[in-house]
């Protein structure tokens, strides 16, 4: 495991830039499967300036989200395929053939989950999944005590993951009991992970990371025997001691 210290924010959204330019300089038509949430934002916008300035490149690309809320349209303005489409899709002018999104309010979310892996199967895999870390250890939504060689599938989100959903949202919404999540087996055969390790609260959740000892009472811990797996971590060295 690659650990990165980033000191800054900026520090930390350039790193893990650096790393996707990377990938994609590699292999121009990669599949990724990217995150959600106040971790990953200023990534987002850092990539939207590099492509300006055709530093990089994501005409090739294919874009997986790795989760969803159950119940939430894509218009809804809470919901991730919305957040993906501000913050990534219409700044990167993505196209809607490069773009697979989750569907929250399928009819059947078996069929979606189902639906959800074949399109992934289809575009030839995961070339590079970025994951943020949750407060109690959760990759995408891959709650403690969530199978290991689970697919896209639906669980029901945790008292500590809706919390601090809403904290970020910054208001009271009602977030939905139930997402829907690529499956931990899913991350795992993806060829590279770059996990993003910043924000309040992840001590626990960093220390079993750290202590290199896989344990499905922290989800995260599962990603520790992967051959390629990249840690930008905003605390720095400190956190590792």
């Amino acid at each position: 495991m690659r650990v990165i210290d980033a000191a800054t924010p900026r520090a930390f959204a350039c790193a893990a830039a650096d790393f996707i330019g990377d990938r994609l300089r590699d292999k121009p038509q990669s599949v990724l499967a990217l995150p959600t949430g106040d971790t990953p934002r200023d990534l987002y916008s850092e990539l939207a300036a590099r492509s300006r300035m055709g530093a990089v490149s994501f005409d090739r690309a294919k874009i997986f989200n790795l989760d969803e809320y159950c119940g939430l349209p894509a218009w809804d303005e809470h919901s991730y395929a919305a957040f993906m489409q501000r913050h990534l899709v219409a700044p990167l002018g993505l196209s809607e053939a490069q773009v697979r999104l989750l569907q929250g309010d399928a009819a059947d979310m078996d069929a979606e989950c189902r639906a959800f892996d074949a399109a992934l199967s289809a575009a030839g895999g995961i070339d590079l999944c970025v994951l943020g870390l949750g407060v109690n250890g959760h990759v995408a939504f891959n709650e403690p005590g969530s199978p290991w060689d689970s697919t896209t599938h639906v669980v029901h989100l945790s008292r500590a993951t809706r919390a601090a959903q809403e904290q970020q949202a910054r208001e009271r919404w009602g977030i939905p009991a139930c997402g829907v999540t690529m499956g931990i087996k899913t991350l795992l055969e993806s060829r590279h992970i770059l996990l993003l390790i910043a924000g309040s609260g992840k001590e626990s959740a960093r220390a079993a990371l750290y202590a290199g000892a896989a344990d499905r009472g922290w989800p995260v811990t599962s990603l520790i025997a992967h051959p390629r797996i990249t840690v930008i971590d905003s605390c720095g060295s400190a956190a590792r001691r």
